[in-house]
């Protein structure tokens, strides 16, 4: 540090904010450009440091986006005591070159409920001091003031500070582009910081998006200060600042940039995107230095006369891996190319979706969590030794390795493919479950809609190693999407656990991508996106095929009807009339599309929105035939009840035998595991009743019986 710098002893506090998981990179940095005093807290560095030491911290910081100048701290919370605490400090200075200004509130109180309030308050008290000071009211502007107040309430205390550095720091001034999902400079700095690279050795990004870990790595190697492209800092029109000193400050800053003398490669897929990064790698005057390939990662490779350097990426992931599937792919083919091609360089990847790492089969050096924005993200490293890059037989010749158990699973699902399929043909249906946890260690089910596959994830108990429950995911995952060539499109991941109300029939997604299915000739649209159900429950296959089997010449009621494919199967089998019931609008159009799809006269049959148990005590209609499968719970706010089939099902049967005609018949099923069917109220109502679930339960879910229960019940005249 000159010696200039250093003579100065007034020691203002300061507070850098910056992102979680930077903190502790952050007091390094501003201990090595000369704060003292330095500790941290969430997302903030504590710091004191004279004027110009701030300044150069302004200039050189790549890790903070914000630093704060104290003003004062008011002990006490209420709105009385911040109130009266900014009222007495001398704001005059700070408004002799400022006009307007604007104010920040961080943090509540019991009498500071919101943020909004508390800056109110602030913003008050400076209005009142400089009227009474100046004589006139100054300006409030929230988009671009001159000077900014943020006032921060913690345990008793409130601490005022004036904004020292302006905008976030993290704009360097040469992004003019972005890419799907942009890393902020100044985590993309704290990712470089924490791979370790030595910037000397070159520095490779496969996923170059806009470009702004290359940029970000080659002015580090440069030595070319970020805060030199602003244009201005609001410490300039501080009482204190002092254009000399400051000038000072630049010129020893300038005075450090140096030529570049390493590689900087970029690589991209996308040409688009590639252009995108190009134009912010101009702008940042970088076009010399840094080189960006048009080339998929997977296969992407540097000159063999560069020397092992460093791979920092921010590769693509969805916030679920079932989002897209082709990162399964993306990944393993990723990890093939670091142990062929990368032997001795160093891997940095940062992702927030950490079990797509697996699929590297790397062995990791050091991990990080790091936030980017909102989400959780986790930073490893590792490092291609030789023993990293040896490939196995099966790795060199592109297949997905698997452990012992994945290779029982492959061989389960190949197994239950070679004896579903030929069943399928026979039976003239496109949608079948292929795998029912078979496998306790690969506790998931895999349906087969016509090409498609959804595979529900069962909860895990508390017991199961969350780590190798993901790990057994990507299995199936892989295995799936290798036997069947599965994009995203084709693909869905869901978890099934205990459902409440309605909440098995609320959106999950909004891809809105219907398509249609054959079963025994009748045409069904799916959707294996939308929602946690696809609109066909395939282990009610063979009921509906029962049912349907009595509804010749028969007037049919439907009750919980869903999107209606019982009621389609009735009406194909020559019901004289249909009658479906369901609380949702959403279902009911669904039901009546499956109408026109078969093109059956929707004009012929009926489609109510109704609670079920209200609707049953007012129609006057009567019926031939009812078919009955409620949901096991339900506390849906459309409801004047809660329901539950297990002590509900006695009064429904009642209600239902009141809207029977003489000889009439009910199918009454449930999937309720434990449900016990109260045989003797059910008799004493009129009816006779016949066990049919082994006559109903479809060959590809005989390993789920126990969730399958159904009853015909005749009422004797």
């Amino acid at each position: 540090m000159s010696a200039n710098l250093s003579t100065f002893v007034i020691m203002p506090n300061f507070i850098a904010l910056t992102s979680a998981g930077i903190e502790q990179l952050l007091v390094d940095e501003l201990t090595e450009l000369g704060a003292t005093d330095v500790h941290h807290k969430i997302q903030s560095v504590y710091f004191s440091a004279p004027l110009e030491i701030a300044q150069k911290i302004c200039l050189w910081s790549r890790l903070a986006t914000r630093v704060l100048k104290h003003v004062s701290e008011i002990k006490g919370n209420d709105k009385d005591d911040i109130y009266n605490g900014v009222l007495g400090i001398d704001w005059l200075p700070y408004f002799m070159k400022s006009q307007s200004f604007s104010v920040e509130f961080v943090g509540t109180d019991k009498s500071i409920r919101n943020t909004q309030f508390g800056a109110l308050t602030v913003k008050d008290a400076i209005v009142d001091n400089l009227r009474e000071e100046m004589g006139k009211r100054p300006d409030v502007d929230k988009d671009n003031p001159d000077i900014r107040v943020q006032a921060r309430l913690f345990k008793g205390k409130c601490n005022i500070y004036v904004d020292f550095s302006g905008p976030s720091l993290h704009q360097r001034g040469f992004r003019a582009e972005q890419g799907m999902a942009p890393i902020k400079e100044h985590l993309a700095a704290a990712i470089i910081k924490r791979s370790g690279w030595d910037q000397e050795s070159p520095f490779v990004d496969m996923f170059a998006g806009s470009g702004t870990l290359l940029i970000e790595a080659a002015n580090i190697h440069m030595r070319k200060a970020p805060g030199l492209n602003k244009s201005s800092f609001p410490f300039e029109k501080f009482p204190e600042f002092n254009q000399n000193k400051y000038d000072l400050v630049v010129a020893e800053a300038t005075a450090q940039e140096r030529e570049c003398t390493t590689q900087f490669i970029g690589f991209e897929i996308s040409k688009y995107v590639a252009d995108k990064a190009n134009n912010n790698i101009a702008k940042a005057g970088l076009a010399d230095v840094i080189s960006i390939g048009q080339q998929d990662a997977a296969n992407a490779q540097v000159a063999k006369w560069i020397k092992p350097g460093w791979i920092v990426s921010n590769p693509p992931y969805a916030e679920r891996i079932g989002d897209s599937i082709a990162l399964l792919t993306l990944f393993k083919n990723l990890g093939f190319n670091f142990k062929k091609n990368y032997e001795n360089w160093r891997v940095t990847l940062i992702t927030g979706q950490p079990i797509l790492l697996k699929l590297l089969r790397l062995q990791k050096s050091k991990e990080f969590k790091l936030k980017n924005g909102p989400l959780d993200t986790l930073l490893v490293n590792y490092e291609l030794t030789p023993q990293q890059c040896e490939l196995s037989e099966a790795a060199a010749a592109g297949e997905y390795y698997l452990s012992k158990d994945g290779q029982a699973f492959a061989n389960r699902i190949d197994k239950n493919l070679k004896r579903l399929r030929k069943w399928a043909k026979k039976e003239n249906i496109e949608c079948y479950r292929i795998y029912d946890a078979d496998i306790p260690e690969y506790n998931v089910a895999v349906d087969y809609y016509d090409g498609r596959i959804v595979v529900y994830e069962y909860q895990a108990p508390k017991s199961i190693n969350a780590n190798m429950a993901e790990t057994r995911l990507l299995d199936v995952l892989s295995i799936l999407q290798q036997k069947f060539d599965l994009d995203g499109d084709k693909f869905a991941l869901k978890v099934r656990k205990a459902q409440k109300g309605k909440q098995q029939y609320q959106k999950e997604d909004s891809k809105h991508s219907r398509f249609t299915v054959n079963e025994y000739g009748a045409q069904f649209y799916v959707n294996i996106h939308d929602y946690l159900d696809t609109g066909l429950f395939l282990d009610h296959r063979q009921t509906r095929k029962h049912f349907a089997s009595w509804a010749n010449g028969k007037s049919v009621l439907n009750l919980f009807c869903y999107t209606g494919s019982v009621s389609v199967h009735a009406a194909l089998a020559g019901a004289t009339k249909v009658t479906s019931v369901d609380m949702s609008n959403t279902y009911l159009d669904w039901a009546e599309d499956n109408f026109r799809l078969n093109k059956l006269d929707r004009r012929k049959n009926d489609f109510v929105r109704a609670d079920c148990l209200e609707w049953l005590t007012r129609t006057k209609e009567s019926f031939d035939l009812v078919f009955l499968d409620p949901p096991s719970f339900s506390n849906s706010k459309k409801m004047a009840r809660t329901w539950d089939v297990q002590r509900d099902h006695v009064e429904i049967i009642s209600l239902v035998k009141d809207k029977l005609n003489a000889g009439g018949t009910l199918l009454f099923s449930n999937n309720l595991r434990n449900f016990k069917l109260d045989q003797q109220a059910i008799e004493t109502l009129g009816f006779v009743i016949k066990d049919i679930k082994n006559q109903t339960l479809p060959e590809d879910f005989q390993r789920n019986s126990k969730i399958h229960h159904c009853w015909q019940m005749t009422l004797v005249d």
